[in-house]
């Protein structure tokens, strides 16, 4: 019996992808071996049924192989039913006439047409031995042999570390004394992976091989290392106050900040008649912030905090007392690396680790407010200056450009770069800050893998106490602390409930199905390695695939990710990477923040500035796909956080064009005389099916009258005294100047993100338009249990 090529297609769009592209030569029947037993009873229900779990997690009615022409390999939920519908299934795909069977050639990957549910059973293996003798079994009963050891049991499909570090993990229930296995990311190095499911091409760099650099921490050696250098860094990163706590451009020590007595009038600066009763929530909610549950104090109006513990008031995690060396309270406050990095999803009520989260990108954050609420004479606010970020939630402090000037101090205006790299490169633009704890699964750091992971001294580049061998030195001192605790950092768990047979078949489709099977034909161009799937890139996570070699050479590579996109392939909005330039990178080789000292003719050994030519070594520039660990707890995406809930990451054409999140309602007897921001209540404002914030679409207002909501804005236009500089919007000094809001109105008009708008592109990750909507709603129930 033979087929048509459209009833063939019993497998396709279910659940995985055809590895590597290949088709190989079909194999020959085999023969009985000597001494074996044949029973084609005991065959099935010993070494074929066991095989057919995985199948059933696709195909099944309703399953995502339930579709036209589905019917032709088809399971149920009865086990029972399992052997007559096998036999089925053989017979509408042409039984043996056309050796190996079709049902073996869609499974093992050497059929031309791809399986969406990857090679299960891989051409001369157990499975594929066992299937095989069964389906020549139905014409011959002496094919059903039983030959070698009983199948294991399969590892789950589910399953996910949640971030962090392996190291951790490792430790739990250990002693102090017990020595550390080796760090999951230096295993990434040139030719990792090789040949296997998932790609890589940024690796691992050791900025700390040179014993010559003298007060910089190596890594931990032991689990009570790693303990030290967790506890010290908590103190550090986190704040609250406690002594050690950092804040910027102070390290841990009191410089600079605002005084507690400033803080407790910004309610006068809002134009209330009175302190409001709730005064420490409306900090939070105008500045774009979280209230964490461990005391955070700061004295209130009469106060001493030296003498009620550090006051009775509550900070939001952006801020923290500082303390004079002895450990005494300063009643001066300063700014955390939390402004930006931490902000909120639920409440503690809702779960574990939920409520104020640490690292999970602050999509909240209207900080740079603060400032202008803070200044100003005689009570009147005046303009600032400085303008962070062009949308609430946004900033951009990968300004390559503004770090230099402001955090090293490093104006170099003889060096041949500096030119084209202080004044000709563009601006990049809106930026949304990564997940912390995806640091522990990442060899290379930021959007674009500029720097090397172990390039320690820029997670406290906005600690630098001040200029000079002096603060150098105190960053030396304190980088491994603090990226020890970064490291520590794990997601929450998805807190709403979870269609597990579709998150099954989501693990599946995440990790096998090919994007680029001709059948599909993808209209972007497919990146270099790996098997086309959405782990290729974003690595593997499901137990299942993780200990299959066809996908990692060891299971320690669990999670990781380290694939570099090229920008002209992933197609996101260029300006972060654009604004990186080779002047920029050849300049910056030389920032103390680059590990200078490790500049070496050996790529593999330089630890400086990573997309300089001669290190990247042909590599395109492009974005660095993130891990996914936590999610679903790090909208909006991309790296502008342009796109606000993953299904519009999956199906380009659902991505609004101008839209704005909920706001936290506001109590009614303060109606109209505050800003609240974004909601974070998980019933209120999170949208489960979307896996993101809810929020509203708006339309195009008339061109030129306010630029959020312009469909034809390039940019907000600078002031006239500045359009020499402008360049179109993106020169990389007058993107910041402008006039931050004065009035509330104008505050509000900020939480509008206008993908129009300069570096706010919605475009980009369009190679997953190919995906079914039953697959990304597998794909997206899938990603709730990282």
């Amino acid at each position: 019996m033979r087929i048509t090529s459209a009833a063939a297609t019993l497998l396709l769009a279910a659940c995985g992808a055809e590895y590597g592209g290949a088709v190989a030569t079909p194999a020959a029947p085999v023969s009985p071996p000597t001494g074996s037993t044949q029973d084609c009873g005991d065959l099935f229900t010993q070494r074929v049924q066991p095989r057919l779990a995985f199948c059933r997690t696709c195909h099944v009615p309703g399953g995502v192989a339930d579709v036209p022409n589905g019917e032709a390999f088809m399971l149920s939920s009865l086990p029972a039913e399992d052997e007559a519908k096998f036999r089925a299934a053989w017979e509408v795909l042409g039984r043996n006439d056309d050796p190996p069977s079709r049902i073996l050639r869609m499974a093992s990957g050497t059929d031309a047409r791809s399986h969406s549910g990857g090679m299960p059973w891989p051409v001369d293996s157990a499975p594929y031995q066992d299937v095989e003798r069964m389906l020549l079994g139905f014409d011959d009963s002496t094919a059903c042999v039983i030959d070698g050891p009983a199948p294991a049991a399969e590892l789950p499909l589910l399953g996910s570390s949640h971030g962090g570090h392996a190291w951790f993990d490792f430790c739990e229930g250990k002693g102090d004394e017990v020595v550390l296995p080796p760090d999951p990311r230096t295993l990434v190095r040139t030719g990792t992976n090789a040949g296997r499911a998932i790609h890589f091409n940024a690796y691992w760099k050791d900025c700390h091989a040179d014993p010559q650099d003298v007060g910089e921490e190596a890594s931990a050696k032991t689990c009570g290392e790693l303990r030290s250098f967790t506890a010290r860094g908590a103190s550090l990163i986190k704040g609250n106050g406690a002594q050690g706590a950092g804040t910027y451009f102070a390290g841990d020590g009191v410089s600079g900040g605002i005084a507690a007595s400033d803080y407790n009038a910004l309610w006068q600066k809002w134009g209330l008649a009175s302190r409001p009763d709730n005064f420490d929530q409306l900090v939070a909610e105008r500045y774009g912030m979280s209230i964490g549950a461990e005391r955070n104090p700061y004295p209130l109006p009469g106060e001493d905090p030296n003498a009620t513990g550090g006051g009775s008031g509550q900070l939001p995690t952006g801020l923290t007392q500082q303390r004079q060396a002895d450990g005494r309270w300063s009643g001066m406050l300063g700014t955390t690396c939390h402004v930006c990095h931490s902000g909120q999803a639920g409440t503690a009520a809702d779960g574990p680790g939920l409520g104020a989260l640490y690292g999970n990108g602050n999509s909240l954050s209207e900080y740079g407010q603060i400032t202008q609420d803070l200044g100003g004479v005689n009570g009147v606010s005046q303009p600032s200056p400085l303008v962070l970020g062009k949308t609430r939630g946004t900033n951009n402090a990968l300004a390559l450009q503004i770090i230099t000037f402001v955090l090293a101090q490093d104006v170099r205006p003889a060096d041949p770069d500096f030119l084209g790299f202080a004044l000709m490169a563009p601006n990049g633009g809106s930026i949304d800050a990564p997940a912390w704890w995806n640091v522990g699964h990442r060899p290379v750091k930021f959007q674009d893998g500029f720097l090397a992971m172990d390039a320690l001294r820029s997670d406290l580049g906005f600690f630098l106490p001040g200029p000079g061998p002096g603060g150098f030195d105190w960053i030396r001192a304190h980088a491994r602390a603090g990226d020890t605790f970064l490291m520590s950092l794990k997601s929450p768990a998805y807190p709403l409930p979870i269609d597990t047979a579709l998150a099954l078949q989501g693990a599946v489709l995440f990790h096998s199905k090919n994007l680029w099977a001709p059948e599909l034909a993808n209209g972007v161009a497919r990146p270099a390695g790996g098997n086309g799937s959405c782990a290729s890139c974003h690595g593997a996570y499901s137990p299942r695939f993780v200990h299959d070699p066809a996908y990692l050479e060891t299971p320690a590579l669990e999670g990781l990710a380290s694939y570099i996109v090229p920008r002209d392939v992933i197609g996101t909005d260029p300006a972060r990477v654009d604004s990186d330039s080779e002047a920029a990178e050849q300049y910056g080789k030389a920032n103390f923040f680059a590990y200078p000292e490790t500049l070496n003719p050996d790529p593999a050994l330089d630890c400086g500035t990573q997309n300089r030519a001669e290190v990247r070594q042909g590599r395109a520039p492009g974005y660095l796909a993130p891990p996914l660990h936590g999610v679903w707890a790090s909208a909006p995406y991309f790296h502008n956080g342009a796109v606000p809930d993953v299904r519009g990451v999956l199906d380009s054409a659902s991505r609004p064009a101008i839209w704005r999140r909920l706001s936290t309602p506001v109590r009614a007897d303060q109606a109209g005389a505050v800003v609240m921001g974004y909601d974070t209540d998980l019933a209120r404002a999170y949208d489960g099916e979307r896996l993101g914030w809810k929020h509203d679409e708006l339309a195009c207002g008339v061109p030129g009258t306010n630029p959020f909501i312009d469909c034809a804005a390039e940019d907000v236009p600078a002031p006239p005294l500045l359009a020499f500089l402008q360049q179109g919007g993106t020169n990389p000094y007058s993107w910041y100047l402008g006039v931050t809001p004065l009035t509330d109105a104008q505050l509000e008009d900020r939480k509008v993100y206008n993908t129009n708008l300069y570096s706010q592109g919605r475009g980009g990750h369009e190679f997953t338009d190919v995906l079914t909507d039953q697959e990304r709603r597998a794909i997206i129930e899938y990603l709730k249990t990282l």
